[in-house]
């Protein structure tokens, strides 16, 4: 049994922890995740304070609502218009980004190591394309870059975690089904995201009459985060993206003002809205803070295969550069996003979606799941060195460049 006081003190620790790098990575640039899993491989496969099989089932349940959290929060931060304006480049990127990489990868795995393709597809979906939105979205608004390229970058983030996610579910049932229809992937996409963006727009409009009656009671955040939940819910049993419908649900919310004077409401929601960000930015903190950790309680750690799997990221990182490079070439053609292509390549770090979906793996049972585990963890790992050493770069660029001409 492990000790109740020593468990208090690592959540203790864990949340010092998180705080402090968080302002390291706003004053440095350098991702503090790379920390966290750190911490996580030492308490974990190093010395076994936490053993690693109690915890998979757990984890599971513990990325999806992590994931929720950060997306509900990422479409808070966004207004509709921006998103509506930047979407057609943005959709090109994503779109080149991550399809190319994941087909790119689980097939060059697929002849490296003789896997079987549906399962060197699904790692391909898991690490093919994901920009981590948490360190994304701050980090491009500390580097002096251009309002629309942080626009660009910020729902590049948020859609290319929905591709990678969606991707990962339709491979998944192609292995379990076993069947070889390849119109599954595409099917499923459409579908899920129609389902999604239905869903959630009906559930936050309705909300927001809701709160319009509810906004002098207490709680109303908690009530908020219960229909949130159920929005993932009944999305997720009409087959549609539970993710695709949370997004939603957050950009309609943080946009109210503009969606009900559409609607020609006369009332607001502006300072509710400001106290609902405002804690749901904490919420977000804690839980990308503990995931990361768990992330590293649950490595395995195999020292024959370390240099391989080394090597095995850097082929990755290499496929995902280049995809990147030709994706940012085609999206930010005739534009002015194209004074800042080498931000836009450069900040590629990974995150929450390759975690979490390489823990979901270990729960779908997929055979390779562990090495998934393994590999993505190393993926997450060197993308976030070329982010980090990019930005130190872009920063030096731009610190000279007067911030009207941006």
């Amino acid at each position: 049994m492990i000790n109740e006081l020593l468990v208090f003190s690592v959540v203790a620790g864990i949340i010092f922890l998180g705080f402090v790098g968080e302002i390291f990575f706003k004053k440095t640039g350098i991702s503090y995740y790379l920390f966290l899993i750190m911490i996580g491989v030492i308490l974990g496969p190093i010395f076994d304070v936490f053993p690693r099989e109690p915890l998979i089932p757990v984890l599971g349940i513990f990325a999806s609502f992590t994931l929720i959290m950060i997306l509900f929060y990422s479409g808070m931060d966004m207004k509709i218009r921006e998103v509506i304006k930047g979407s057609p480049r943005t959709m090109v990127q994503v779109t080149i980004y991550v399809v190319s990489s994941i087909f790119l990868i689980g097939i060059a795995l697929h002849f490296i190591l003789n896997w079987d393709l549906i399962q060197s597809l699904i790692f391909g979906a898991i690490v093919g394309g994901e920009t981590a939105s948490v360190v994304v979205i701050p980090l491009s608004r500390s580097l002096n870059l251009g309002h629309n390229t942080i626009t660009f970058l910020t729902l590049e983030s948020i859609l290319n975690s929905i591709y990678s996610i969606v991707f990962y579910e339709a491979f998944v049932s192609l292995y379990k089904t076993g069947t070889n229809n390849w119109a599954v992937p595409i099917i499923t996409i459409g579908t899920s995201f129609s389902i999604g963006i239905l869903v959630g727009i009906v559930l936050s409009i309705s909300w927001m009459f809701v709160l319009k009656f509810a906004r002098n009671f207490k709680y109303t955040y908690v009530l908020t985060l219960g229909l949130l939940f159920t929005t993932y819910t009944v999305t997720e049993l009409l087959h549609g993206s539970g993710l695709v419908a949370v997004l939603i649900f957050g950009l309609f919310l943080g946009s109210s003002k503009v969606v009900l004077s559409r609607l020609r409401q006369k009332f607001d929601l502006v300072e509710m809205n400001d106290q609902f960000y405002k804690f749901q930015g904490e919420v977000s903190f804690i839980m990308e803070t503990f995931f990361f950790v768990f992330l590293g309680l649950v490595f395995v750690i195999v020292p024959d295969a370390i240099l391989t799997n080394v090597v095995l990221g850097l082929v990755i990182l290499g496929i995902l550069l280049l995809v990147r490079y030709i994706a940012t070439k085609a999206s930010t053609q005739k534009s002015e996003l194209k004074k800042d292509q080498l931000a836009i390549i450069l900040i590629c770090a990974q995150g929450v979606v390759p975690a979490t979906l390489s823990i979901s793996a270990l729960n779908d049972g997929i055979p390779l799941a562990n090495t998934f585990v393994s590999l993505a963890v190393y993926v997450i790992i060197l993308t976030n060195i070329v982010t980090t050493v990019g930005s130190i770069f872009i920063a030096r660029k731009n610190k000279s460049v007067p911030e009207e001409t941006k």
